[in-house]
């Protein structure tokens, strides 16, 4: 990923919309290898951005906010690389153009976005209770100091995880864990319920996983309420006093009139070098895309494995080079921590589960986040 700039060459500018997992890796590899000929802006909302492996732990206790960040305004620090701190409020993909909160725009020869993605609360229920969107996860990392001091305030506090995918379940188990924790003699008695739509948790998961964590769950004293439609009741809501929504996710809204062509669930759709099908000049990576040939349910570690592809696609574009394309895996490592410092592993139908998987996972994320330190 090393082209000699010529003589003369003209700089082609690279805007980079959101600092998310694609984003961040593809900009660690910008960093190792700058090229002279191309300019780099990444718009992004804040100085750090999270890493979602790490934010259960971040929830149970077991890290501070800062293990769990990667400094964006460190990785842009080096030749030809700017950052703009603001909120991307608009795209025009015609125009190559991002439009920011302050007014302002930004335009390149090409865009890449990475904003991820927002929890879809239309249909939360409007009470009394506190309500929490997992996403856009630094948001969520921000509020959460909020929620644990109304944890801490209210005796007998009932909270409900609203979706019971994989972060679901993560995040009801470090809830759990980090009310035992600040609770521990005291007669506290605070209930964490688990509340999935579907008739079954951890859909997409083989059996094995789903027994060894349901069992998890009901040694917790987390109640499982699958087929649940008490929400649609005005009055069923009073029972909670904290909601985590983490049920279902939608597209960034001010995407709908960047002009791009959409997969059917309303995000970016690219093809198989994360390229627009519809504006060459535009990429996109994370939650934020829908690969249209090889679809993937949406998670950190896709965005993470995008990254490279990422950012070897952007400068060969510039280059005007046939671009590499991203083969996704059909199944990949997951490791769902369970509040404790234990934790489940699985891939395909294997599965295991103890300490050491925990250990493995805290071994795996911080040599990760070990990538980025500068």
């Amino acid at each position: 990923m090393n082209f000699e700039a010529k003589p003369h060459e003209t700089t082609r500018h690279i805007v980079l919309v959101g600092a998310g997992h694609a984003h961040v890796e593809a900009l660690r590899r910008f960093r190792l290898r700058p090229e002279p000929s191309v300019r780099i802006t990444l718009v992004t909302r804040d100085p750090e951005t999270p890493y979602s492996g790490m934010v259960p732990g971040y929830v149970a206790g077991h890290y501070a906010r800062s293990d769990t960040n990667i400094r964006a305004d460190r990785l842009v620090d080096f030749a030809g690389c700017t950052a703009l701190f603001a909120d991307a409020v608009g795209l025009d993909a015609g125009g190559r153009r991002v439009l920011l909160e302050n007014g302002r725009s930004v335009s390149g020869d090409l865009i890449s976005v990475d904003v991820g993605a927002v929890t879809d609360t239309s249909d939360a229920p409007r009470n009394n209770g506190l309500l929490v969107s997992v996403k856009p996860m630094d948001e969520f990392e921000k509020f959460w100091p909020m929620v644990e001091q109304r944890m801490k305030s209210e005796s007998g506090i009932q909270i409900a995880v609203v979706g019971a995918g994989a972060a679901g379940v993560e995040l009801a188990l470090a809830i759990r864990y980090r009310l035992d924790q600040m609770n521990a003699g005291t007669d506290k008695r605070a209930g964490v319920v688990l509340v999935e739509r579907d008739a079954r948790i951890l859909k997409g998961f083989p059996d094995t996983v789903l027994n060894r964590l349901t069992r998890i769950l009901s040694r917790k004293g987390i109640e499982i309420q699958t087929n649940f439609r008490a929400f649609d009741d005005e009055r069923a809501p009073g029972r909670f006093g904290i909601l985590i929504w983490a049920a279902g996710v939608s597209p960034a809204s001010w995407l709908a009139s960047s002009g791009l062509a959409f997969d059917a669930d309303g995000f970016i759709a690219v093809n198989r070098h994360l390229q627009s099908i519809s504006h060459p000049a535009v990429f996109a990576a994370g939650d934020a895309a829908g690969m249209v040939e090889t679809p993937r349910s949406k998670s950190g570690v896709m965005a993470v494995r995008q990254g490279p592809v990422l950012a070897e696609n952007l400068l060969r574009s510039v280059r005007g080079l046939p671009l590499k394309s991203f083969s996704p895996q059909k199944e990949w490592l997951s490791l769902i921590s369970t509040g404790e410092r234990y934790a489940v592993a699985s891939r395909g139908r294997w599965s295991a589960e103890g300490r050491w998987v925990w250990y493995w996972k805290n071994w795996l994320d911080r040599r990760f986040m070990d990538r980025f330190s500068v």
